[in-house]
């Protein structure tokens, strides 16, 4: 049996290795665990990083999304890949009930640990079958998806959220719009948060977007990797249609607006299952 030391390994040892027995690289993790966003999710960096999320643009999207789909308050919702639950907290607002899920335990810790009565969140990974069925509503935003190596497994996550689905459901997916962003590829950028420097290196490589981010904190260096699939727009709706969803709207940004695409900053489907 294969067993991945983000299972095992509490998460306060796993920075203890971080910072001071692996001072050369990350590299030997990557040996052992090969999926990177099993690691760099979990690490205090990744948050560190970003953690300056607009809770303002997710309120309004989600609002947005609610109003015009007419979902009604009580409406049992999944947030897949959840991450630290923001939107999750904006739906349970607005009176819905919602299951965060993600596969890093350390977000799913912090989500929980701040959660209302109509939030619960789960450490979960999309490419398995969800464990709430018979939802009103999924979502899937901020680009959580195409990490994985095969378009294979990114159809079973999308035919997982089919399946939790009840017939009439909805299923809103947010994806980065890759045709914007490509012309300003490759590119290097450096970040400095709370007195640790982060260099950021973004190219396309395999039909990837990725990121390669080293993170000097005090005499330390440490090396992560993003990596996301390039899915044009018609190729994420050709996802939802094997997995059986009608695609009812297209949207290119988080006011609605009509998707074009060359500028459009966002691919936004909205899609039904039928």
């Amino acid at each position: 049996m294969q067993l991945h030391i983000v299972e095992i390994v509490p998460y306060s040892f796993r920075l203890l290795l971080l910072r001071f027995c692996l001072p050369f690289s990350y590299s030997i993790f990557e040996k052992i665990m090969p999926n990177w966003f099993e690691t760099w999710f979990d690490t205090e960096y990744y948050h560190l990083l970003y953690n300056k999320r607009d809770d303002n643009e997710a309120r309004d999207f989600m609002l947005s999304v609610c109003s015009l789909l007419n979902i009604a308050p009580g409406s049992l919702f999944a947030d897949v890949a959840c991450g630290k639950g923001r939107h999750s907290r904006v739906l349970a607002s607005l009176g819905m009930r919602v299951h965060g899920f993600d596969i890093s335990a350390n977000s799913i810790q912090y989500a929980q640990s701040i959660a209302t009565a109509q939030e619960s969140y789960t450490v979960h990974d999309m490419r398995n079958a969800l464990p709430v069925q018979h939802l009103d509503a999924a979502i899937n935003v901020f680009t959580s998806f195409g990490y994985f190596d095969t378009d294979e497994e990114d159809q079973r996550a999308i035919g997982n959220i089919y399946n939790a689905l009840k017939p009439g459901a909805w299923f809103i997916q947010d994806y980065l719009n890759a045709a914007s962003v490509l012309p300003q590829l490759p590119k290097r950028e450096g970040e400095i948060r709370e007195g640790i420097t982060f260099q950021i290196h973004k190219y396309v490589d395999s039909g990837f977007i990725r990121k390669k981010i080293n993170v000097a904190d005090g005499n330390q260096s440490y090396d992560f990797e993003e990596s996301v699939k390039i899915y044009s727009i018609a190729q994420l709706q050709a996802l939802h249609a094997a997995a059986g969803f009608q695609i009812r709207h297209r949207f290119g940004n988080y006011s609605l607006e009509p998707f074009a695409e060359n500028s459009s900053p966002r691919i936004i489907l909205v899609s039904q299952k039928m």
